[in-house]
């Protein structure tokens, strides 16, 4: 049983992609392993991915342990708490029908089905993708060690997505328990589209052509991008990029405008979200990785594959994907002018930047497609589920929010009396009353009679 964070409602996000890709190449190698997967309401694009591939699947309202903004108001707790509890008990009804050998959890966002696994005595193995502040800025319901902690003890097995993942959760996750698999990519596939598209416009030649595909957000870094390019036309050297990928209007707006104050209209390029980004990848000279964080980075190894050097943030993963003088160039996160030495290193040495594409691409045949395979992974994960869930060493932290949860109800039920001693203490209350006692003394009488 796979469970997945989410249905992707609007795009695909790195999360769901691996998950698909994951059973795709399972199922390749093991024909006969049946898959049931449960994914998160509402409903969107991952439930026709299912019944593409003849996947028993469910769906199920829950939320999440790592979120953007942590609940504090007692009516939400209440609330949250409420569909949590019913979510494990669903997910352990589903185990019970479905008897799976192994549980899996898909992205650090929600526990629930590894409570579910843990009541109902089933392994279960968790799939960690992501930091969760460090890249996304996410915050923990429980505390960032209190929720790794949790992960420890709700898994049999604990897979990180790069070695800088497994490097940061180590500190909480037992050592026999990690182990690291490169996230399932379709480079054929990626390969296939950029060689069949045509070539959208370009910048003019004498410019050096980049381009950063994802989410327009702050977090992955556009920003950096256009901040090192207005430093750079001030100096006389031509950058100009394409950015592809959704934003919000708000992201969208924040990006125009920091255009508008660079005043470099001229070199920027925004695409919105497209079935085929490769084209844009094909068309560029050099990529740019300049998230905060990465912890993995799928594009940076479809920007590889594609023979174009990357120009990354060194940090998160990015180190052990690109290799600074050989397959790109590595820049110091928090110093723009750093990221502008590179861009203006690769802008005034095309050769160089062609001998470090043609390295890059055979970095990704010759190291990053085996450094940590799907194969690997799925014999852990058959480990994993042939031999039983371990013991539970203690309850874990995310159980003290329901052993909480009366002193919670509590404050709300005073909360909630406050505010009706408050109403009916008003003025406005007093004189609605007056005026309404005629009313309440008619419907006493027609009730007597």
């Amino acid at each position: 049983m796979l469970v997945s964070h989410s249905s992707a409602v609007d795009n695909f996000g790195g999360g769901e992609l691996t998950l698909l890709h994951l059973i795709d190449q399972w199922r390749a190698l093991r024909p006969d392993t049946e898959f049931f997967v449960v994914a998160r309401t509402p409903e969107g694009l991952m439930q026709p991915e299912f019944e593409k591939r003849g996947l028993e699947h469910r769906s199920l309202d829950f939320d999440s342990w790592v979120l953007p903004l942590v609940r504090e108001r007692p009516i939400d707790v209440i609330l949250t708490a409420r569909m949590d509890s019913w979510a494990v008990t669903q997910i352990a009804e589903w185990i019970r029908e479905f008897e799976p050998d192994l549980v899996v959890t898909n992205t650090i966002v929600s526990p629930w089905a590894a409570l579910a696994a843990r009541l109902v005595g089933v392994p279960h193995a968790w799939l960690v993708h992501e930091y969760g502040d460090l890249d996304h800025g996410l915050g923990f319901r429980t505390g960032r060690a209190e929720t790794f902690q949790d992960i420890d003890i709700l898994s049999d097995l604990v897979v990180a997505n790069s070695e800088a993942v497994r490097d940061h959760i180590a500190q909480w996750i037992a050592p026999e328990k990690l182990t690291i698999a490169y996230p399932a990519i379709d480079l054929p596939r990626a390969r296939e589209l950029a060689a069949e598209a045509s070539a959208p416009p370009s910048a003019a030649s004498d410019a050096l052509r980049t381009v950063m595909v994802g989410r327009l957000y702050p977090s992955k870094g556009q920003w950096r991008l256009l901040r090192a390019m207005a430093l750079l036309k001030d100096e006389g050297v031509r950058v100009a990029t394409t950015l592809v990928g959704r934003a919000d209007a708000e992201d969208a707006a924040e990006t125009a405008a920091l255009i508008e104050e660079l005043g470099i209209g001229e070199q920027v390029t925004l695409v919105d979200e497209t079935r085929n980004p490769f084209a844009y990848v094909a068309a560029a000279d050099v990529a740019v990785m300049a998230s905060t964080c990465e912890a993995f980075g799928r594009v940076t190894v479809e920007y590889l594959a594609l023979g174009k050097p990357v120009v990354a943030a060194r940090s998160g993963a990015n180190p052990e994907l690109v290799s600074d003088g050989e397959t790109g160039w590595l820049f110091d996160t928090d110093d723009i002018a750093d990221l502008a030495r590179v861009l203006r290193a690769a802008a005034e040495d095309r050769e160089e930047v062609s001998r470090r594409g043609e390295a890059a691409a055979r970095s990704v045949d010759e190291r990053l497609a085996h450094a940590y395979p799907v194969e690997d992974l799925v014999v852990r994960l058959e480990q994993a589920a042939g031999a039983g869930p371990t013991p539970m060493p203690r309850l874990p932290h995310i159980m003290r929010e329901w052993l909480e949860f009366p002193p919670v109800v509590e404050r709300y039920m005073r909360e909630m009396n406050d505010i009706r001693v408050a109403a009916h203490g008003s003025t406005t209350w007093r004189v609605g009353r007056l005026l309404t006692a005629p009313l309440r003394v008619a419907s006493r009488t027609l009730k007597r009679r």
